[in-house]
């Protein structure tokens, strides 16, 4: 592990996050998937949708991290249900918008994200918080779970799509 890695733990999130948007616009623009975009299949998202799930997901775990570092007496409660009504604005909003002012808006997100990512220190990544399904989480381990490897997995999650 390289040293400004070791000095800067939020570093190797951060890149991966910023990888999981390159490879989305060399998916997206370097590619036929255009006029996949939009299809579905059964009980599935399309490219689009899941698209508008990320840019609207990426600031709403990273706000439940900031609430956590925030909280100076318990562990704040956090999380929500897969039927959240911002969660489903963001998969609606995704069927609606253009594709590339949606990987515009990801981008802003996914830079946003990696900044703060970066700049958080080792006593606010160890800050701690109760999700309301899971139990207890740290900072780290929320931007690691629910923020990082969503994103990828959504990502791979697009591959497929657009591979099929």
């Amino acid at each position: 592990m390289a040293a400004n890695t070791v000095n800067r733990p939020g570093e190797l999130q951060a890149r991966r996050l910023e990888s999981v948007y390159e490879q989305l616009t060399t998916l997206l623009v370097h590619s036929d998937a255009i006029r996949r975009l939009r299809a579905t299949g059964d009980n599935e998202w399309s490219v689009m949708q899941v698209l508008g799930h990320m840019v609207e997901m990426i600031p709403y775990w990273l706000g439940h991290c900031r609430v956590m570092i925030a909280a100076t007496a318990e562990p704040p409660v956090f999380g929500r249900g897969p039927d959240a009504p911002e969660r489903m604005a963001g998969i609606e909003r995704g069927s609606n918008v253009d594709p590339k002012e949606l990987l515009g808006l990801l981008n802003d997100e996914v830079e946003a994200a990696a900044r703060a990512i970066r700049e958080m220190s080792a006593a606010e990544r160890s800050k701690k918080g109760i999700h309301i399904k899971l139990g207890e989480f740290t900072v780290a381990d929320s931007v690691e779970r629910f923020i990082v490897a969503h994103a990828e997995e959504h990502l791979e999650q697009i591959r497929a799509a657009l591979s099929g």
